[in-house]
């Protein structure tokens, strides 16, 4: 009885999925090159974001800015109450009345700027002139009724106090809410400053660039894919093994 022959034996195999070593085929140099360009394209739009802002490179957050208080921390003097850790970021303040002309009319307005970069006054009484800061607009009277508004400036934002002399009692101050007892406010008021730093120019460059790579990557990818050669069936299709 004559032996088979091997030529005659039906063959089962995978093609195209492996290399003559039997390790899968290595992909083409476009493909690598289309996987490169996206991959570099998005590292190049987020890394330098995420390593100069954290979080805040990724996402728009906003401006943090000291929690100011006005009231009669110390007896029946109005004063404006600042933070510890927050006075020598103070850069102004400006008082005004709240009414129809607020816009056009300064009167009553009380306006002091930043001279001495190491100032830190923490309790600065209305119309007093703290030692660091300068008198842009002398306070003509002391407020005693209606609604004022007080603007903090710390450079990047401004905290508004917005308050009823009338309603403030000794030993008492107001962030624009219900007025607290000056302890509670030193003991709980927010102190932290944050600015939302815009990016440079380079950064926006690079964005820009990163963006085009990372599409000229895709694109480059889909071609690839659609230029690859058409299978009747996949590879892993063998309809000679009776196992399947």
């Amino acid at each position: 009885m004559e032996g088979t022959d091997e030529g005659d034996a039906p063959e089962t195999r995978i093609s195209g999925s492996t290399s003559g070593s039997g390790l899968p085929a290595r992909p083409s140099v476009l493909t690598r090159w289309a996987i490169g360009l996206v991959l570099g394209g998005v590292l190049a739009m987020v890394l330098p974001g995420l390593l100069r802002d954290g979080v805040c490179g990724l996402v728009a957050c906003s401006d943090v800015t000291p929690e100011v208080a006005v009231g009669r921390p110390g007896g029946n003097e109005l004063a404006v109450v600042v933070p510890e850790g927050a006075a020598g970021e103070l850069r102004s303040l400006r008082l005004f009345p709240v009414n129809e002309n607020a816009a056009q009319d300064t009167a009553g307005a009380w306006i002091i700027y930043r001279e001495d970069p190491d100032a830190t006054p923490e309790r600065i009484p209305v119309g007093a002139e703290p030692d660091g800061f300068a008198t842009r607009i002398e306070l003509a009277e002391q407020p005693t009724e209606g609604l004022w508004v007080l603007d903090a400036s710390f450079g990047c934002a401004s905290t508004l106090v917005r308050f009823a002399p009338e309603e403030l009692d000794p030993g008492f101050v107001t962030t624009g809410d219900a007025p607290v007892p000056i302890q509670d406010f030193e003991n709980e008021a927010r102190a932290t400053l944050r600015c939302a730093t815009e990016a440079p120019a380079w950064q926006r460059w690079l964005f820009m660039i990163g963006a085009l790579a990372a599409s000229v990557g895709a694109v480059l990818g889909i071609w690839v894919v659609l230029k690859g050669p058409v299978k009747e069936h996949p590879d892993w299709y063998a309809p000679e093994d009776p196992n399947l």
